[in-house]
């Protein structure tokens, strides 16, 4: 499935740029026309901050693409779906499941100290072992 996707078998090689912050959108969009150039297989536009410079990149820039889907981020937290509409290729969740787990954990451990039952915030037996 990748390398129809991607169009080799070998290694992807993903080129990412923070230069929007720093030197604005146009320096951010050059650096990508650029790393496709020079044979990057994707692309990723650093904390992109708004739909619209989400946008502008999926339309300017060719290739592949990844959004990177950090909760409390820069970036707009899109569906899968609508991501995939405007042309990214791939969603990075860095630390969603992290972030969940330790909420969860804490939740659990407040409860453990309390005496409070776990029961209804906890898996079944059968998906732990």
């Amino acid at each position: 499935e990748y390398a129809a996707q991607m169009g080799t078998a070998g290694p992807l090689i993903l080129a990412r740029t923070d230069a929007l912050k720093s030197e604005g959108m146009d320096a951010a969009l050059e650096r990508l026309r650029r790393f496709r150039e020079a044979g990057a297989d994707m692309t990723f536009l650093e904390a992109p901050r708004s739909v619209e410079e989400m946008e502008r990149y999926c339309k300017e820039i060719s290739g592949p693409k990844l959004a990177n889907m950090l909760e409390q981020g820069e970036t707009p937290i899109l569906a899968p779906k609508e991501l995939k509409r405007m042309g990214y290729t791939m969603a990075a969740y860095p630390l969603t499941l992290l972030s969940a787990s330790i909420k969860a954990m804490e939740e659990s451990l407040a409860r453990i100290k309390e005496g409070t039952p776990t029961d209804d915030i906890i898996a079944p037996f059968g998906k732990t072992k």
